[in-house]
């Protein structure tokens, strides 16, 4: 055999070779009659054809370009001493004929498998992984049509099917041409790989197959048929159709939308918009396509399709909006991407509608936070007339621009960015991302623009250039005032270096300096003369000019007044100013200075009008229009501060108030105030607190550079004794910080932890890991062993108890005075009226601490109870948080009312996200996995679902309300049925598609020796999976709510040290917080629960510091039940917590009559 060598040049045959012996032959495979491929891999990958018979060769081909021009290629030589190499692993073949041949039975196709398919032969491991995992294919279209119909023929062929769809990684779309007898030719799309290729071609045949075994393809009745008969019998065809938008993409890859419409199996995309919603209004049958000849009625479209058409309709109904409308007006039915377009569409893909890509595959949507930073650079020499400076930002790549919003679109994904929005990016970068500044211009920017951009984005400066010698001088525009015969005069003049000389022109002003100056003017004066120098005013005029317009020239400039018009100031205007101190503790406001005292400041705090022009003080004549005494005014109410709150000189505040007030007080441009030196340290600290704090040498562990600012920030707090709520998102280390600053505070006092029962033990045993010198002491057992264990703790540096525990000991800790007290999972006290609530809040420390991960899950009220713990009074009663705050927010979407309180709390809580700190862990990746519901289960679902709606229907509000309990539990059954029907009937033996689907998926997953996660919130759902584990020899570990908590932490031990896959089922409540899996990097969520926090907390056993693997998460969710509808729930609460934590809008989460049977639908 070796003598095929000949056929080669010496050079081509050394180069194959060599390919071979560096295994580039790949997918070598025979068929029945001796044919042969194989995959060479060199610059791409080339496919390689021929025969092996009788031990010759011959048939030879390659698809690379050497081998187009008839040359014996190195990929052919390469293949060939593949064969020839007795090594040479040739995979084990065989026909689909023989695999298909039991499954569909002759007599039940209109053709015979076992001949039909004889030639499609492919490896056996291939039809394995295959046919074992077909439950994993997810089809998307799917139609048979005749040959002669098709847009081009194939010879030989009768019938084209057309399947396309995803199994596992791969998406693919697949012709099959066929006849009676044989398959004509197979065709593959999108896919590029031989073995994926092969396996499209495989689940295509096999659902070929099952096509022709549903469907009798001889039959000739056509659609227009059909039409006729289900309008004479009454049927109903407007039912099937469907509505779906899709992307495609221009020559010069630009992408656009279009719709498609029709009934499943036949889709057309829209020939013109407007004939579509005019046909509509009209009634009209609408003539798509062979397969679609009829009206499309709004009311009988599914959600999804009713969504796409009211876009379409207003689309169609917007005449040539230009770049930030729709699109332009010679576009009839493909709608380029950008502008508002992409903010339409975008807020219907949030609701979970569908947008398909170019290849009709589902498109996922994604927010992240956009990212810019501004850098700066200095060119040329100081004294080079050319020199310049270039500004430049950095963003993403292929951004498009919506009016809300900033996108981007791939095959896969839609990305809606967050944080910067095009009105706020515009007006830096106009045009292009790059920005020169020339001599003439270089020293306005810099002056006037940059520390506006500074305030925006993040700013890289020239580290090497003294910009004070590369920046020409700007001058500084001078407003000369006079006033003569009754008027009132201002002439311009600039001043540089000291020296002043009037204008001829206002052209001479630099241009941005000119702008304002010409705003101003035109604001206050009346006349000008042709060169814009000079500006007149009648002096009868003069009250603004004189109450405001003077101090807004001087925001712009300089002004030099002749005595003359200083003379006019003998009319008294008052300005306010404040000033602030801090006090014996307490924060003290003094309004008495030389113009107005507090006595007379609270007169006219309680009768101020907004719209009341003047006010008579005594021998004072006050404006009452005055900024800074509106901003007084506006300030004061802020703070919650009405005139019964003055004494007679001043005004006391709890000292924490100063942070929220400096705030507001830095945001007024009228109201003067004024601080002391300590008032100030104290701002600065909380705000950029000084990295100054030591690590104690005995703490067992490295902090991170974000743990560390978290120490300190911590330690600054109890400098001032501030409470602080430690927010950081969960796995990112709150424990460790929080026992750093215990341990520096080792010798100070007893320091108390209370924690969920679940943990006590995990804090015991982190703080014996990272600061083995202090002495701790857990609470726990009956009541009187930890009366004891409490007795036992003096001297002991910290005690561990859990919230259980506590509202039980409360007369343990009377008269006790702790150095420190600390609240994990600090959810637990969200409703105050609690016990555990009132327990913690009563319990005295000097100082207070709180962790949590979600210090909002639900309710606005959750924020206000953790901050009546930390800082009791910070905001407010609660009937006060109600009124100024929770109301509006959540009735009205307040922005104002929510930057107020985000302001408010910002200092005293701290709050780091994973993706912004921690740069090397792995990334996360969540799909939601639908699990279809099979046979009695079903029925069984449907039933009680249908009983419970007309339960609901039959109820007005206030019956509704009383029996809302009753109702609760009767969707939890509907969830249980969701997961299996032996949850509630032990006896049920058929089969569940959750359980099904998730245990070939946790198959899967440690056939790729993964460790996986499950968490139910049933138990008696965790109880089936342990019985389905066991009875496949799956290794299994199992924490619930009965596993003792001194055993929780051996078991988490075990699994993270058990070296092969395993699974660890937990109850979520158990088990959603306070342990370290980071062993696992797969997460199985088995059922859905409303709060959405809680299953991210679970994710984060795995998804946190130590984890070296990506995590996938998978969502198991029975399809088109209550499930789904809590998944969109889970995402409508999840906004809640990031208004606050990121400022975003609210969403109002109460579930009432409405959303229940919403949901239930």
């Amino acid at each position: 055999m070796s003598n095929w060598r000949n056929l080669f040049a010496q050079r081509i045959y050394e180069r194959g070779k060599d390919y071979y012996y560096r295994g580039r032959v790949k997918s070598l495979i025979f068929d029945a009659d001796d044919n042969f491929s194989a995959i060479v891999k060199g610059n791409r990958a080339y496919k390689v054809t021929g025969r092996y018979h009788n031990g010759k060769f011959s048939q030879l081909h390659c698809d690379c370009p050497y081998a187009q021009d008839n040359h014996r290629c190195k990929h052919m030589a390469a293949v060939l001493e593949a064969i020839d190499d007795d090594s040479a692993n040739i995979e084990p073949q065989k026909s689909l004929g023989e695999v298909f041949q039991s499954a569909f039975p002759p007599n039940r196709l209109p053709v015979d498998p076992q001949s039909f398919l004889s030639k499609e032969v492919f490896p056996l491991r291939l039809i394995e992984h295959v046919f074992t995992n077909l439950d994993d294919v997810q089809i998307i279209s799917e139609i048979l049509i005749k040959a002669a119909d098709a847009y081009f023929t194939i010879p030989g062929a009768k019938w084209n099917y057309s399947v396309a769809g995803r199994f596992k990684q791969y998406y693919f779309s697949v012709l099959v041409a066929f006849n009676r007898e044989m398959i004509v030719d197979v065709q593959v799309d999108f896919i590029k790989t031989r073995e994926g290729q092969q396996i499209a071609e495989m689940v295509a045949l096999y659902y070929l197959l099952r096509y022709l075994d549903q469907h009798n393809i001889e039959e000739n009745t056509n659609e227009a048929a059909r039409q006729m008969l289900a309008n004479f019998l009454d049927r109903d065809p407007d039912s099937q159709t469907i509505i779906t938008a899709n992307i495609g993409e221009y020559y010069d890859g630009g992408q656009y939308l279009y719709f498609r419409a029709g009934v499943p199996d036949h889709m057309y995309k829209f020939p013109n918009l407007t004939t579509l919603t005019n046909g509509i209004a009209r009634g009209e049958r609408l003539h798509l396509g062979k397969f679609f000849d009829q009206q499309i009625t709004p009311e009988n479209l599914d959600k999804d399709s009713k969504q796409w058409l009211d876009l379409i309709i207003k689309l169609s109904s917007t005449a040539d909006l230009t770049r930030d409308g729709y699109y332009e007006a010679s576009v009839k039915n493909e709608l380029p991407l950008a502008g508002v377009i992409m903010d339409e569409v975008d807020q219907i893909l949030k609701t979970g509608n569908t947008l398909y890509n170019r290849w009709k595959v589902p498109i996922k949507r994604e927010e992240r936070a956009l990212k810019a930073a501004v850098s700066i650079k200095a060119n040329g020499a100081d004294d080079d007339p050319s020199r310049y400076l270039d500004v430049s930002i950095d963003l993403p790549a292929d951004l498009i621009r919506g009016q809300a919003a900033y996108y981007h679109l791939d095959d896969h994904t839609w990305t809606a960015f967050t944080g910067i929005a095009p009105d706020k990016l515009d007006p830096v970068f106009p045009v292009t991302s790059d920005l020169v500044f020339g001599v003439d211009t270089m020293s306005e920017f810099y002056r006037y623009v940059l520390p506006k951009i500074q305030s925006m984005f993040s700013v890289e400066m020239p580290q090497d250039r003294d910009l004070s010698k590369f920046l020409p001088p700007l001058p500084t525009v001078v407003f000369l005032l006079d006033y003569h015969d009754e008027q009132i005069y201002c002439d311009l003049a600039t001043e540089i270096d000291g020296k002043t000389q009037k204008i001829k022109k206002i052209d001479d002003l630099p241009q941005f300096l000119m702008q304002r100056v010409e705003q101003v003017l035109a604001k206050y004066f009346t006349k000008f003369n042709q060169t814009g120098t000079r500006a007149v005013l009648l002096v009868d005029e003069a009250t603004n000019l004189l109450a405001t317009g003077v101090n807004e020239l001087q925001e712009i400039g300089i002004t030099k007044a002749t005595p003359a018009f200083n003379g006019l100031y003998k009319q008294p205007f008052t300005k306010v100013s404040v000033g602030i101190s801090v006090d014996s503790g307490l924060l003290k406001l003094d309004f008495g200075d030389d113009q107005l005292t507090a006595k007379e400041i609270k007169q006219i705090l309680r009768d101020f009008r907004p719209h009341k022009q003047y006010y008579q003080l005594g021998k004072k004549t006050l404006k009452m229009d005055e900024p800074s005494l509106t901003e007084l005014v506006e300030t004061l109410r802020k703070m919650g501060i009405s005139s019964r709150d003055f004494t007679a000189e001043e005004l006391k505040l709890p000292v924490y108030r100063a942070l929220y007030l400096d705030d507001l007080l830095s945001h007024q441009e009228a109201l003067n105030y004024r601080t002391t030196s300590e008032l100030h340290q104290l701002v600065t600290d909380v705000k950029t607190p000084q990295k100054d704090f030591k690590v104690p040498a005995n703490l067992h562990a490295t902090l991170r550079p974000y743990q560390y600012d978290g120490v300190q920030w911590l330690i600054t707090l109890m400098k001032y004794h501030f409470g602080g709520l430690l927010a950081d998102e969960m796995g990112l280390g709150k424990t460790l910080q929080i026992i750093t600053v215990l341990l520096s505070e080792q010798g100070n006092g007893q320091n108390l932890i209370v924690a969920p029962a679940a943990v006590i033990y995990n804090w015991q045993d982190e703080i014996n890991k990272f600061a083995p010198d202090l002495k701790v002491t857990v609470l726990d057992g009956s009541k009187a062993e930890r009366r004891k264990q409490f007795a036992q703790s003096t001297g002991r540096d910290i005690i561990i108890t859990s919230y259980d525990a506590a509202k039980r000991d409360i007369d343990f800790y009377e008269g006790h005075l702790f150095n420190i007290e600390v609240i994990d999972e600090a959810q637990y006290i969200k409703n105050p009226q609690t016990a555990a609530a009132k327990t913690v809040k009563a319990i005295n420390a000097k100082q207070r601490f709180a962790l949590t991960g979600t210090p909002i899950e639900n309710r606005l009220s959750e924020l206000w109870s953790i901050f009546d713990y930390l800082m009791p009074g910070l905001l407010g009663s609660y009937q006060q948080f109600r009124k100024q705050y929770e109301g509006p927010i959540i009735k009205n979407q307040d922005e104002q009312a929510q930057d107020d309180l985000k302001r408010l709390v910002q200092p005293f809580m701290l709050r780091r996200l994973k993706q912004d700190v921690l740069n090397d862990l792995p990334m996360k990746n969540e799909q939601v996995f639908l699990t279809p519901m099979v046979g009695k289960q079903e029925n069984l679902y449907q039933a009680r679902a249908q009983r419970l709606i007309r339960q609901i229907q039959k109820q007005n509000d206030e019956e509704f309300q009383q029996n809302k309990l009753a109702v609760l539990a009767e969707i939890t059954r509907l969830r249980e049925l969701c997961c299996s029907p032996q949850l509630l009937d032990r006896g049920y033996s058929g089969p569940s598609g959750k359980i099904k689907a998730t245990m070939n998926l946790i198959k899967d997953e440690m056939a790729d020796n993964h460790k996986i996660l499950l968490f139910s919130q049933f138990t008696s759902a965790l109880a089936i999976l342990k019985e389905k584990l066991a009875n496949a020899g799956i290794k299994y570990f199992v924490i619930e709510g009965k596993t003792k908590k001194a055993d929780r932490l051996q078991f988490v031990d075990k699994f993270n040290s058990y070296d092969q896959p395993a699974v660890f089922l937990i109850s979520l409540k158990a088990g959603g917080t306070g342990l370290n899996l980071t062993s696992a990097d797969v997460v199985i969520h088995f059922d859905p629960w409303w709060n959405i926090a809680a299953e991210n907390q679970a994710t984060d056993r795995a998804h946190r510091i130590g984890q070296k693997n990506n995590v996938t998460i998978y969502k198991m969710i029975a399809q088109n039940t209550i499930e789904e509808k809590i998944v969109e729930m889970q995402q409508k609460k999840a906004a809640l917590a990031n208004s606050i934590l990121s400022g975003n809008e609210l969403a109002n989460t109460v579930i009432n009559k409405e959303t229940l049977l919403n949901i239930l639908k």
